[in-house]
């Protein structure tokens, strides 16, 4: 991960003031605080990558089946991607009102891994494919499981580089799906999503 320092000059006894005047030594993650009113675009963005983190893997869809061809979900999460600005004290919106809101999501997007968009996670096309496609008797269960993935970044406008501006992108990974028997006892090889969604939802009524 590409990371750059800041240079702080002190002034007096309480005025910092960042040089940011040369990108190649800069770094995200810490803002100043500034009075100045927001600019209304981001001229020429500049992103920082500030890292990314992992949750626990978690079940987004479980579907029951108690009859021939008849099912019944258990879990529907609706898990969906999304961005998120940290809030400002001078915003009036969750997110700053730039009119070049575009040319700074692609910048985003030139150092994010993944496209940073808002967009619901396309699981329900493949277990219900799955599901479609397999033996469906009594007591089968299917499962779709995932891991929440967290990116970081900063942003620094070239006519606004008193600021930094920090974004989560937020989304999922390592997708995990499969069908189970509750009326079969799980051999110890099974996948450990099988076996959590064996001891979490084959009782379930």
């Amino acid at each position: 991960m590409k990371r750059n320092t800041i240079t702080a000059f002190a002034f007096g006894l309480a005025l910092v003031v960042t040089s940011c005047t040369n990108q190649g030594n800069t770094q995200g993650g810490e803002t100043s605080k500034s009075t100045s009113a927001p600019v209304a675009s981001c001229d020429r963005p500049y992103v920082v990558s500030e890292g990314e983190s992992k949750g626990k893997p978690e079940f987004i869809r479980v579907d029951k089946f108690y009859d021939q061809n008849m099912s019944k979900t258990l879990l529907d999460k609706k898990a969906a991607s999304s961005v998120q600005w940290a809030p400002r004290p001078e915003w009036d919106k969750p997110r700053p009102e730039w009119d070049n809101q575009d040319e700074v999501m692609k910048a985003v997007d030139e150092v994010s891994p993944d496209e940073a968009k808002e967009q619901p996670f396309p699981y329900v096309e493949g277990i219900e494919t799955m599901l479609k496609n397999s033996d469906q008797s009594p007591g089968f269960l299917g499962y779709y499981a995932a891991t929440p993935l967290t990116y970081k970044f900063s942003v620094q406008c070239q006519n606004d580089q008193d600021n930094w501006y920090q974004l989560s992108f937020s989304t999922w990974t390592d997708s995990d799906l499969g069908i189970i028997d509750c009326n079969l006892k799980l051999d110890k090889e099974a996948p450990k999503a099988a076996i959590k969604a064996y001891g979490a939802y084959c009782q379930e009524s």
